[in-house]
């Protein structure tokens, strides 16, 4: 079962649907969406990114367009799926915070791992929103934006608490790695700069960031630099040569064909599918 919003044109820009795990890829026919899942029941893993974790009942899942996902075992709940053009979390970064923390947060994880309280809270927004899409209605998309953008932050403080416990536990070179990354990914590419930084050799860091982030020093800078990039594709008109330079490449060909690596798709056809179409 779907529920739908429409824009003017009567282009699908959100929708409210169940998921299970034989279904679920019907889903990602057009991945240029932002997710938010929402698991009643799970009993699987999920790879984002080269990234796995595990997944259980009372998790959300946030994903962010064109994210390779992948799922091993059972699950089932409900999933809203959003346009950027409908709300873009790019555009309200500063205002709720959950861009690199719940959405795109490939150095750590895109899941929320919900007391019984919280899951129920959280899930009253989009039960609202489905609510909403049940007819229609005067201020219809501003009332669905509004509880959008309230259970975003609501995740957001909820994230930010649970960081607070596992900083505490996880050793703070785990730390360390990820601010010198989130510094430095644009002009330094060389795992020595960084191993020197934290004061370790360069074998030793690069056996840290897989231990820590599951991926290789390479692969996290440049899921760093497609990040930014995805960001610069939707929001600005530059050139994908120029968007190159400035996430960190000095190659744009070798941009393109890292972007399409990690995305499978181009950042030309990215942009253009973030920016002229419509959920399908």
């Amino acid at each position: 079962m779907m529920h739908a919003l429409y824009n003017k044109k009567n282009e699908k820009i959100l929708t409210v649907s169940i998921i299970a795990n034989d279904s679920f890829s019907a889903l990602f026919k057009n991945p240029n969406f932002y997710g938010v899942f929402f698991f009643t029941d799970a009993n699987c893993t999920v790879t984002t990114d080269g990234n796995e974790k595990a997944i259980a009942k009372q998790n959300i899942l946030f994903y962010y367009p064109y994210q390779k996902l992948q799922f091993k075992g059972n699950f089932e709940g409900v999933c809203i799926q959003f346009h950027p053009d409908f709300f873009c979390i790019d555009i309200h970064a500063k205002d709720i915070g959950c861009q690199g923390l719940l959405f795109n947060n490939f150095m750590n994880d895109t899941i929320l791992r919900c007391s019984q309280i919280e899951y129920d809270d959280l899930c009253s927004y989009y039960a609202k929103i489905q609510a909403e899409l049940s007819q229609k209605n005067i201020g219809q998309q501003d009332m669905i934006a509004s509880q959008l953008k309230m259970l975003l932050i609501q995740a957001v403080r909820y994230k930010k608490g649970k960081q607070k416990i596992e900083s505490a536990r996880k050793e703070n070179i785990h730390y360390q790695i990820e601010k010198l990354i989130d510094a430095h990914f644009i002009k330094e590419s060389s795992a020595e700069f960084y191993a020197k930084k934290i004061e370790v050799s360069v074998s030793t860091f690069n056996r840290l960031c897989k231990k820590y982030f599951q991926n290789s020093f390479v692969t996290l800078l440049n899921l760093k630099r497609i990040a930014s990039a995805k960001n610069k594709l939707f929001l600005t008109n530059n050139s994908i040569k120029d968007i190159a330079y400035e996430v960190g490449y000095n190659d744009p060909l070798y941009f393109s064909r890292v972007f399409k690596k990690h995305t499978n798709i181009s950042p030309k056809e990215f942009r253009k599918q973030l920016k002229n179409n419509r959920l399908i």
